[in-house]
Parts: structure tokens; C-alpha cells; sequence
């Protein structure tokens, strides 16, 4: 599974996106072996070219949870030699953007075992009809946002492209692997390796959510009450029926209260073995869907809301409530593998969803970015 991220940023001051992001402050290994079928219209970018000008600060930053906390890291990493594998396209010769897609897609497919992030510069690709012409030219199996967690309109009606998330830009927004919280999942700009975060946990943390796994609980309220993520918005109808049996597809056990809002729970385990590579990888959302990720945001302070009534809020999988100091322990190790790299207008990343999770620093500004999700 893949996930493509492409941005349309008019201006910015932050240019940092981190995609349930692949970055490690850790050693790792990565295969540098680029084996292109597609003739010479790809040339590597070097790491300097990707990097921020200055590394963006995480400990005590705003609206960042645990990032007052012990061990977390006082900068964001910068991108490593072969993370995120940065290429720049040579357009010249190609006759469409759809081709172009096309031979992008071999490129991934080749190559994106190896390098788990692929960023793609120079494409001719300015508007969202491009972006879907691209992703078209692919020819990916694509997967929707049905069902998903956070405010995330189309920006094409009818199509699978979506705005890569409508939070207030001032939200750092955790790294998470795309939608791990369903049984259908994309693979997927800080970047950090799941393998490299595995490799960082304590071996009793890593223990005790191989046993237990992850509870993932939802409160979603009818649109009457609430404009932030009602089911109405997250399951694209105003069919109660629907809504439910739409959950139900996706693994979802459903409940209602009598004021008509929908609370949904889902077990999952909290690591996979990937399907090529067999490698135990850290793959959940435990962290960023845990009620203390919605504490920390502005419209939340000062409330008494219970646990259960915020967005989102995770348990382990008997249902018994995960650690705080087990919550800072997996938010530090996850932030320290994390590195970040500079976006330019018309830039498309491509990540293997099962190896990296992402997230995306605070900024100011305009900004577009889109995003498509494949089961490829």
C-alpha cells in the first residue's frame, strides 16, 4: 500500500511536512540500490538539497504532547543519505502528465522496498485535475477516507484525491502510519521508520503491546450538536443505516446514545510483519489517537470532558488504559526518529505506509496539500 502526497503551496513559512514521516536519529540500513526500467529521467537529489535551512525545535513546542516531557528530542532530524530518496524528473521527452504517472509507478514499485520514501521533484504538476492525472497515470487500486479520524475534504468531488488535513496549521500533528486504526489501511512529511522505533522501545513496552494490542475507541457527534468530525462528515451520508453499516464494513463494533451521536471501538494488534521484507515494524495510532493528543490543542483547555468523549481516545486491547509514562516514553522514542525535509511547490512523496509514519510540523501561511491513497 502506498500513499502519495503532492503540494501546491503558493507561499509558506514552514515548508517541514512529516508523513506518519520516516525519520531516525538511530543508526539503519537502508539499500542505496536504485534499479530504474525507466531510462534516465530520474537523477538522485542530494541530502543537502532536501534538508530544512534550520531544524525545526520539538522539545516545548506548542500544541505538541509530550514534548515537555523526558526524552524527548530537542530538534526534528535532518533527512540521511537515503532517507527520504529524493529524485528529480527529467520531463523533457515525456508527452503527458498520465505517462508521467505511469513511469513514477514503475519507479516506486522498483524501489520502494529499499528506500521506504520516495520524493519526487520537478514534476509539471500545478493543480489538484494534475494531481489527479498523475495518480491516474498510475494506475494504483486507490482507497478512500471513509471512516477516517480527522477533517479531510476532497478537494476533487468524485475522485480520491483529498486535502492532506484541514487542523489549524498552528496543530503539530503527531507521526502515525496512515488509517492503522482499520482493518483496510494505505502504506504510507516528519518521516520516521517503524522498524527504527521498534528497535528504540523499551523491551517491556514493546512486551506488553505485543500481548494486549491496541483498543481504539471513536466519539463521533451528529452534525446537530457538533461541525468537528460528525459521523454525518466521516461516513459521507446522512443515513443513520448507512453510517452504521459502513463502520460495521470496517471493523468497527457501533453504539449510539439517545442524543444521536455514534461512538465506534476497534482492536488491533499494535505491530504487523511486513508482506515483503518479514520485518516487525511499530504499526498503530496508539499514541496520536489517545485523548492526550486532543488535551493538549487550544479548543480543548480547560475542559472536564471524560476520556471518552474526545474524538479519539486508545486503550490496550483488554480495554485497561495505557501508561502515562508509557505514552512519553513511545512519543519521545517516535519524535527522536523522526526527520524532516523541505517541501517545494509541486513536490510528490510517495510512502510505503507499513514502514513510515508521518506527521507535520506547525506553520503559517498558505499551503495545499493533497493526498491519494492506494492498496498497491
Amino acid at each position: 500500500m502506498s500513499t502519495f502526497i503532492f503540494t501546491s503551496a503558493r507561499r509558506q513559512s514552514s515548508r517541514l511536512r512529516h508523513v506518519s514521516p520516516i525519520k531516525l536519529a538511530t543508526s539503519y540500513f537502508l539499500s542505496t540500490k536504485i534499479r530504474s526500467v525507466t531510462g534516465s529521467i530520474f537523477e538522485r537529489i542530494p541530502k543537502e538539497e532536501l534538508a530544512p535551512k534550520t531544524r525545526p525545535r520539538l522539545r516545548d513546542r506548542e500544541f505538541l504532547p509530550g514534548s515537555t516531557g523526558e526524552g524527548f528530542p530537542e530538534f526534528l532530524a535532518e533527512p540521511s543519505d537515503s532517507f527520504p530518496h529524493g529524485v528529480r524528473v527529467n520531463t523533457r521527452d515525456q508527452s503527458s502528465i498520465s505517462e508521467l504517472g505511469a513511469n513514477c509507478m514503475k519507479y516506486i514499485k522498483e524501489n520502494l522496498t529499499d528506500s521506504q520514501a520516495i520524493l519526487f521533484r520537478g514534476l509539471p504538476v500545478e493543480t489538484a485535475e494534475d494531481f489527479l492525472a498523475l495518480t491516474e497515470g498510475m494506475r494504483g487500486k486507490p482507497l478512500n477516507y471513509e471512516g477516517g479520524t480527522s477533517p479531510r475534504p476532497k478537494e476533487i468531488e468524485n475522485s480520491d484525491i483529498y486535502f492532506a488535513s484541514a487542523e489549524p496549521g498552528a496543530y503539530t500533528i503527531e507521526l502515525h502510519n496512515e488509517m492503522a486504526y482499520l482493518e483496510t489501511f494505505p502504506r504510507k512529511t516528519p518521516l520516521g521508520k517503524c522498524s527504527d522505533i521498534v528497535l528504540k522501545l523499551d523491551p517491556e513496552v514493546v512486551k506488553k503491546f505485543e500481548e494486549k494490542g491496541v483498543m481504539y475507541a471513536r466519539h463521533l457527534p451528529d452534525k446537530s450538536r457538533s461541525d468537528y468530525i460528525p459521523w454525518q462528515h466521516q461516513f459521507y451520508t446522512d443515513d443513520r443505516k448507512a453510517a452504521e453499516i459502513r463502520a460495521q464494513q470496517r471493523g468497527y463494533t457501533v453504539k449510539w446514545d439517545d442524543n444521536g451521536d455514534m461512538y465506534l471501538t476497534y482492536t488491533a494488534p499494535a505491530f504487523l510483519s511486513h508482506p515483503v521484507t518479514g520485518e516487525k515494524i511499530w504499526f498503530n495510532q496508539a499514541i496520536q489517537h489517545h485523548c492526550t493528543y486532543s488535551k493538549a490543542l487550544p479548543q480543548y483547555k480547560g475542559s472536564d470532558l471524560p476520556d471518552e468523549k474526545y474524538p479519539c481516545h486508545t486503550y490496550y486491547g483488554d480495554g485497561s488504559d495505557i501508561e502515562p509514562e508509557v505514552l512519553q516514553h513511545v512519543r519521545a522514542v517516535s519524535w527522536s526518529c523522526a526527520v524532516g525535509f523541505r517541501w517545494k511547490k509541486g513536490d510528490l512523496i510517495a510512502l510505503d505506509n507499513l514502514n513510515v509514519q508521518h506527521g507535520r510540523m506547525a506553520f503559517t501561511g498558505e499551503r495545499k496539500i493533497l493526498v491519494h491513497m492506494t492498496a498497491d
